[in-house]
């Protein structure tokens, strides 16, 4: 009798284990998800403001750096946290540091400076969050990386269907 107590006892703790080690990786995910969506979001954002600026300020093709970024966002969204269609989104986005590193501050014409100060503190903001919510993202998917490798958790992820994320 005492066996079979045991053995039931290791099986509902192995149970409850398995269970909360599913939801602590679900709401792992569901953090990094939202991060994404934040990313996102601020990503748009600056592509209306690259959409909005001058043609003195445009370097290159503008319609050329929007779609690279819409493709790349929209593969990424289609896979979310998968590595590859990150990567390629982390491509785009090194592609557009440099043209995101600022409004230029010298003076136009007898006209006045080509963009307003209040443009120039917009353009710094969203580009500033899109920065922050990249840096939050990485760290929230290094965390999530990290407990799939763990241990007892790493015996089992993979028939529970995690996969680990990418980086942007």
């Amino acid at each position: 009798m005492s066996g079979s107590l045991l053995l039931w006892m290791t099986l509902a703790l192995l149970l409850f284990w398995g269970v909360g080690l599913y939801n602590r990786l679900m709401r792992m995910r569901a953090r990094g998800l939202s991060a994404f969506g934040s990313i996102e979001r601020h990503l748009r954002e600056y592509a209306d403001l690259v959409r909005e600026r001058p043609q003195s300020f445009q370097k290159g093709s503008v319609s050329g750096e929007l779609d690279a970024l819409e493709h790349a966002l929209k593969d990424a969204r289609a896979n979310p946290l998968a590595i590859e269609p990150l990567l390629g989104l982390a491509e785009v986005l090194a592609q557009l540091r440099p043209v995101s590193g600022g409004l230029p501050t010298e003076e136009g014409d007898l006209a006045g400076s080509l963009f307003h100060a209040e443009t120039r503190d917009h353009w710094d903001r969203v580009t500033h969050r899109v920065e922050t919510s990249r840096i939050g993202y990485n760290q929230i998917m290094v965390k999530y990386n990290e407990a799939l490798k763990q241990f007892p958790a790493r015996l089992i992820v993979g028939v529970m269907g995690f996969k680990p994320g990418g980086l942007l």
